[in-house]
């Protein structure tokens, strides 16, 4: 099992990185008129918190099954955001490719 003292450090990270990010794409989403997609960011970073507790929790009461839920948390996190982040930042790859 991974040791939660050493997995809450990137939980930290990811939390961070993600307020940073929603806070670039709303300013990119408020240029281009786009949905307010940025906000599903904030949940994403509160399931990350979430999973980070859970993870504290599951290790001071010693159960079994949470760590899968924390991972699950996880897993639903990234994905979203990955999906919110290419939905604002995709333009960046056609710039990227066409300049090679």
């Amino acid at each position: 099992m991974i040791n939660p003292g050493f997995l809450t450090f990137f939980d930290i990270s990811f939390i961070i990185a993600m307020l940073v990010i929603s806070y670039l794409s709303k300013r990119l989403g408020d240029a281009l008129k786009v949905a307010p997609f940025y906000k599903l960011l904030y949940i994403t970073a509160a399931f990350v918190a979430v999973a980070s507790i859970i993870d504290n929790v599951s290790v001071s009461y010693n159960v079994t099954t949470m760590p899968l839920i924390s991972m699950a948390l996880r897993f639903i996190a990234g994905a979203v955001s990955l999906i919110v982040a290419l939905r604002y930042w995709s333009w960046l790859f056609s710039e990227f490719f066409r300049k090679q």
